[in-house]
């Protein structure tokens, strides 16, 4: 009865310990994790020599390809228009230094040198700082030097 006694607390103890090491692991990462928001793309990130030599449309492609994924065109009624499609409507645009929408493709001609910061506004965000003109779409809010 002795030797199952001692059997059974050493194997509760190396799953002890390897919880907590594993545990320990995981934390670090999490921490990690939670530092980096998912929205945003920082100067740390862009300095990268691989991305920083590129556009900045080919760095959200390769950081975060979710910041170019449209969500689908939107319904928006006008006057004399009840049920009127607006082509641009929900699509993704961007914004360079927060003036004014336009069209994702300008990233595309844009270097990613010049870039501090490429953060990814919620269609609800974008039309708070945008208004109309943000059609119902999240926009890529860039910000250069």
């Amino acid at each position: 009865m002795a030797t199952k006694t001692l059997v059974v607390v050493l194997v509760l103890a190396t799953a002890c310990a390897s919880g907590g090491a594993s545990s320990s692991t995981s934390s670090a990462d999490a921490a990690v994790a939670e530092r980096r928001d998912r929205n945003v793309i920082t100067s740390t990130e862009l300095a990268d020599p691989a991305l920083n030599s590129g556009t900045v449309y080919d760095a959200i492609r390769s950081l975060r390809p979710n910041f170019l994924s449209n969500r689908g065109t939107q319904v928006i009624p006008y006057e004399g228009h009840e049920g009127a499609v607006d082509s641009e409507s929900g699509k993704v645009h961007a914004s360079i230094d927060g003036h004014g929408i336009v069209s994702v493709d300008e990233l595309k001609r844009m270097p990613a040198n010049n870039v501090t910061e490429i953060r990814l506004l919620s269609p609800a965000a974008a039309m708070q700082k945008f208004g109309a003109t943000a059609k119902q779409g999240p926009v890529i809010l860039v910000t250069t030097m």
